[in-house]
């Protein structure tokens, strides 16, 4: 895996998505999304490229720092 690679996983797995404040099992999801599907849509994907890329660096055993909020 080549250094660029890398460090736009490093990028990716910094920042913060609305996965990270899901920790009570009664978060309702629209709460960050106000009802807007495009709103839901991207928030989704965001938070599913931010996961990819941290279990990647966790499995190839690099460290990254996620963003303070």
């Amino acid at each position: 895996m080549n250094e660029k690679l890398i460090e736009r996983l490093k990028k990716l797995a910094a920042r913060r998505t609305w996965a990270d404040g899901l920790t009570e099992p009664d978060t309702i999801i629209d709460d960050y999304a106000g009802g807007n599907m495009d709103d839901a849509y991207y928030g989704g994907e965001n938070s599913g490229e931010t996961s990819l890329a941290r279990s990647i660096l966790i499995e190839l055993g690099v460290e990254f720092i996620i963003e303070e909020d």
